[in-house]
């Protein structure tokens, strides 16, 4: 697979923007902020933010040119969907509509952490909640989108018999923890 102009564009946008909020960030608390300025720095966040957008794009686009089966096409479309709600999360996050979002409140590589690995770190807990009550400390939102989670687990179990390997292991793994994070929409975890 070769990448495009178009790709190349959409990396050098992401880059660009990923830099410059590195820098905008490393230089803010050096900054004497007034009350007339931070209009103007939740513009720049928002703008610098776009890097994730680029970045979804960029998957989009690479996703598009691989030769995918119907069933691969189905299983991806749901992780691209999953995965675009927690990027316009982190869009109304910088906009200021609501308060937090995995990808603005964590750095990027704590952000996927957050996704693929608490995710299932949560699921495990909250079935160990459900199970023995005395540790359910979770809040409601986080059991009952743990069990859809399970579910949509034992669902695709079923659905992907007879693919290959590792690509159904991808699929087992990644969707039931996007469907977890889901919950992050409420209140986003280690907060």
């Amino acid at each position: 697979m070769e990448l495009t102009t178009k790709d190349k564009i959409l990396i050098s946008i992401a880059l660009c923007l990923f830099f410059a909020r590195s820098i905008y960030f490393s230089y803010l608390p050096s900054l004497n902020i007034t009350e007339d300025m931070i209009l103007y720095l939740n513009l720049v966040e928002f703008i610098t933010y776009m890097y994730m957008v680029a970045l979804f794009a960029l998957l989009v686009s690479v996703v598009v040119k691989l030769e995918l089966t119907k069933r691969d096409k189905i299983l991806v479309s749901i992780i691209l969907c999953l995965f675009f709600v927690h990027v316009l999360h982190g869009m109304l996050d910088q906009l200021g509509v609501i308060g937090m979002a995995v990808f603005t409140d964590y750095w990027l590589p704590v952000s996927f952490f957050v996704l693929f690995v608490l995710s299932w770190i949560i699921m495990i807990l909250s079935s160990i909640g459900i199970l023995f009550e005395q540790f359910s400390g979770a809040p409601p939102l986080y059991t009952f989108v743990s069990i859809i989670a399970w579910i949509s687990l034992f669902a695709l179990i079923k659905y992907t018999k007879g693919m290959k390997l590792v690509p159904r292991i991808v699929y087992l793994y990644l969707i039931p923890a996007l469907v977890m994070s889901l919950a992050y929409l409420y209140r986003i975890p280690l907060h």
